[in-house]
């Protein structure tokens, strides 16, 4: 939850708690941010949203501790942090620079490298020149002959040993740039409290399903909700161990096959690559027992602060012709499960009602 600080109060703006209207949400986002002087950049915007929706607290605390004191220069440090993806160009120009300095380290040691051989070359056929003489040369002199290429051939093993070790030294850090790239790139669809995906990846995911125009691919989606989150949130340090432990719980209950995504504050989103409605089910439903049993202590009193129920809507795609409907069909469903009370699951278009456990809500 974010608090606008007082001069924002002065404005008559008192909290930033989020509703449920998206439209009177993204108008009190711009609000705040006129308010606070935050320029209109989408950055910015996204910033500002993600603090007001709780999905990331310790960004509300961050951007509160700021003050009336909100240059473009802080917000876009804040921003590098939480919102990666819009740094992507700084951040490939900065490994690009990098990457770019490293191998120009690695050709000048080659061109010294081919230096050396030349100078050891000429010393080698200095020396030949000696022996091959048809004079026959004093000792002193092959003395002297023999003297400089041991030198030269000892000096040579020490810099190609000196060379060979920079080279793997310059490797290493270009290997060590890739994986920072990688991690990088990874970052941008992972959710940061829970380790599963955001809702950028199961975006992704929806463009897969309906990839082939007109035969989506046969699986199921749901989407999920805390019916408790908002008393957790009211309970200050709780929301983040209480969303780590219901992702650890989502990981170790999903197959590889399956996506688990959260979008923000208590709200999941997965996708079942199965086109057999009854394993959804069973899966949802272990789930949601699972979750009620999840220790839920308040970090002061260490008393039980909420029991964590799911509310859930679920549509498999042979109901939907693409993916937006699919995705609104089971927004629907959430909404009639959250409708009766919550602790429930709803199924967009059941077909087989006599399958269905009876605290399942089932509409068409």
């Amino acid at each position: 939850m974010f608090i606008v600080d007082s001069e924002t109060k002065s404005c008559g703006e008192h909290s930033m708690q989020p509703t449920g209207n998206t439209v009177h949400l993204a108008l009190r986002v711009a609000t705040v941010m006129q308010q606070l002087g935050i320029e209109g950049l989408p950055r910015n915007y996204e910033l500002v949203f993600e603090a007001m929706t709780g999905n990331s607290p310790d960004l509300a605390r961050e951007l509160k501790s700021l003050g009336a004191t909100k240059s473009q220069k802080v917000l876009d440090g804040i921003g590098r942090r939480y919102l990666p993806h819009h740094y992507e160009g700084g951040l490939l120009e900065a490994r690009s620079g990098q990457v770019q300095q490293e191998l120009q380290s690695i050709l000048s040691l080659l061109d010294e490298e081919k230096t050396a051989l030349t100078r050891y070359g000429t010393v080698i056929s200095q020396a030949a020149r000696v022996f091959d003489s048809n004079e026959l040369p004093d000792s002193s002199a092959l003395k002297q002959s023999l003297k400089f290429v041991s030198s030269a051939t000892h000096d040579r093993e020490a810099q190609s040993a000196m060379l060979a070790s920079k080279v793997v030294e310059k490797s290493q850090k270009l290997e060590q740039v890739q994986r920072e790239a990688e991690a990088a790139n990874a970052a941008r669809f992972v959710d940061p409290i829970t380790g599963l995906g955001n809702r950028r990846v199961f975006n992704k995911e929806m463009a897969k399903i309906y990839e082939r125009s007109g035969l989506p691919d046969l699986c199921g989606i749901a989407f999920a909700e805390l019916d408790t989150f908002e008393v957790i949130a009211g309970v200050p340090n709780l929301v983040e161990p209480v969303l780590k432990k219901a992702g650890e719980l989502i990981q170790s209950l999903f197959g590889k096959d399956d996506l688990a995504c959260r979008f923000d504050r208590g709200r999941f989103g997965f996708v079942f690559r199965t086109a057999d409605e009854t394993e959804i089910m069973r899966l949802v439903d272990r789930l949601r027992d699972r979750l009620k049993g999840v220790s839920v202590a308040h970090p002061v009193t260490g008393k039980q602060a909420a029991v964590l129920t799911l509310s859930v809507g679920l549509c498999m795609s042979k109901q939907a012709r693409t993916a937006d409907a699919l995705m609104a069909f089971s927004e629907q469903a959430l909404g009639m499960a959250k409708a009766s009370g919550g602790d429930n699951v709803s199924i967009h278009g059941a077909t087989n009602v006599s399958q269905v456990p009876k605290d399942w809500l089932i509409y068409r």
